[in-house]
């Protein structure tokens, strides 16, 4: 990895370096960081750099000892920002850089490697206004860069791009994050990520990062998130742990192979014997990967906290998705899980219980759409991701509470070979008691005529007339020996007891099928679930199957 200061402060290479070993863990490369602060390919500076201290170093300097001495499959390099030395643009010192450019591929092509150059970064004119200054200058020596700046290096990255088209590798870093930039700052009008408008945080970095990685072929919903990384304060979490191991390694291995190989900067760390940091290094990896191998998948999307745990919001099939990991799990073991149908979180009791026991829990929004035959092809293709994609065991535990159990019912008399154990906590087994209300309980007339609608019923009759109601469609499921297990309150007055649960076990009891009820006498439709999940998780624990 080339490049000048933003590349030498590792940030975007710990980054992809991390998505490496967490998402493809079989996958061995190293990642070599040899970026040089003041840098250029060009091999300007200008009058008066770093005070006069030192002019800016030079690619054509070193690079073809780096080259000789790691000898890289790969060699990505990123420059540009130095290279226009923060002037106006100006034909002489753009076409130092094409040169410059040119060289660098000419040098990487004779040796065999594949070069994938980046596009510069964006300059952020805002947080240093004050020290800008004007195009018609004679000189603008450090500290005062010229005020379109930015404009500057969308033509030095313009060109890059075009050369696309004569089949170079060029991944454009300005525009994505020139674009994340101004959609920010149109509601966080302070928003910076470059407080000196040159050298980027952490969100400037992973937006970097996502770049080259989808680049590379990483699917676009596994990149990393841009705005928060896995909870930095939550010094349990296995994931921070090893993002900080990846950088204490990158760094040592850094500044051992500068020196290594050599530079004519000033004021760089002293690296240690590339020997004795390549020693350090591979006992480092060998810790990271036994702390990789302890990991489940790794999910994409925005991370939080959830009752401890790390928590996934993504999107899957255009609908909100959650996943919720274990802290860690046995290495070779299937990767149970639990998927809740409606009422995300309330009462989570037995999913922190699972949790803790190694599941992962997960949830779709599909919406109140009483498991309808539009969130059963969500519910398809969410399964096909995290069973497929993402290694998760091919049969999950359902769990429906209320009519979420419409949910359950309707999407494992589908695919009956997919479930493990169905729990339903006074669940809807069909729908003409609730929403309906033809039995015993009040119904909900607007719950009912949403459900007619989602289904695709023209009128009520149809709707009363349907044959796969829970209660009448079991036979897949005990064909398939699912057991099951309700926790029924007697005195519920929302989804009557007698009308559901009781039904649906003697149906399923006559065919064959294994089903305990927990009964909650005198309670009603709430309180859900139990203060002490130990019955439910100790019965979904024994019928758990990888």
């Amino acid at each position: 990895m080339l490049g000048d200061s933003i590349t030498y402060s590792g940030a975007y290479v710990d980054e992809i370096d991390a998505y490496v070993h967490l998402h493809s863990p079989k996958t061995r490369i190293e990642f070599i960081n040899v970026g040089l602060p003041s840098e250029t390919v060009s091999g300007l500076t200008e009058p008066n750099h770093a005070g006069g201290a030192f002019p800016r170093p030079d690619l054509h300097e070193r690079l073809e000892r780096a080259l000789a001495k790691i000898k890289p499959d790969m060699v990505v390099a990123c420059y540009g920002m130095n290279d226009a030395i923060y002037h106006p643009f100006d034909e002489a010192r753009f076409r130092k850089y094409t040169e410059g450019i040119g060289w660098l591929r000419e040098k990487v092509q004779h040796t065999g490697a594949r070069l994938w150059l980046l596009t510069p970064p964006p300059f952020d004119p805002q947080p240093v206004k004050d020290e800008l200054w004007p195009e018609g200058k004679e000189s603008y020596p450090s500290g005062h860069t010229f005020d379109g700046y930015d404009g500057v290096l969308g033509k030095y990255s313009e060109w890059l791009m075009s050369q696309k088209s004569a089949g170079w590798n060029v991944i454009d870093i300005h525009t994505p994050l020139d674009t994340y930039l101004s959609e920010r700052r149109k509601h966080e009008p302070n928003f910076r990520f470059a407080n000196d408008g040159v050298h980027l945080n952490e969100i400037g970095h992973s937006l970097i990062a996502r770049e080259v990685l989808k680049a590379w072929g990483a699917p676009e919903e596994a990149l990393p998130a841009v705005d928060q990384h896995p909870l930095p304060g939550r010094v349990d979490d296995p994931i921070v742990r090893i993002r900080a191991m990846i950088h204490d390694r990158q760094r040592l291995l850094t500044d051992a192979w500068l020196t290594d190989v050599g530079h004519k900067r000033p004021g760089m760390s002293h690296g240690i014997p590339l020997d004795q940091a390549r020693a350090r290094s591979a006992d480092a990896e060998a810790k990271i990967e036994q702390l990789v191998a302890t990991l489940g998948p790794q999910f994409p999307g925005v991370v939080s906290d959830y009752h401890g745990y790390n928590r996934f919001d993504f999107e899957v099939d255009g609908i909100h998705a959650v996943v919720v990991a274990p802290k860690s799990i046995t290495n070779g073991a299937s990767l149970p899980w639990i998927w809740r149908a409606e009422f995300f979180d309330h009462r989570p009791e037995l999913d922190l219980a699972l949790l803790a026991f190694g599941y992962h829990l997960v949830y779709l929004e599909v919406g109140n759409t009483f498991g309808a035959p539009s969130a059963m092809k969500h519910w398809d293709a969410f399964y096909d991701l995290v069973t497929k994609r993402y290694g998760l065991s091919a049969k999950p535990t359902l769990e429906g509470l209320s009519r979420g159990g419409l949910y359950i019912y309707n999407w494992a008399a589908k695919h009956p070979q997919c479930v493990s154990v169905l729990y339903g906590d006074n669940p809807v087994c069909d729908f003409k008691s609730w929403p309906g209300g033809k039995g015993t309980g009040p119904g909900s007339p607007d719950d009912w005529k949403k459900l007619q609608s989602d289904y695709g019923f023209h009128s009520e009759e149809e709707a009363l007339a349907y044959k796969l109601n829970p209660i009448d469609n079991l036979g897949p499921l005990a064909r398939a020996h699912v057991p099951i297990i309700h926790c029924a309150a007697d005195a519920d007055e929302v989804v009557p007891y007698a009308e559901n649960t009781v039904i649906l076990k003697e149906r399923y009891e006559r065919l064959g099928g294994e089903i305990t009820v927990i009964v909650k006498h005198g309670f009603k439709h709430h309180p859900h679930g139990l203060d002490d999940p130990t019955p439910l998780v100790q019965f979904i624990l024994s019928h758990t199957k990888g």
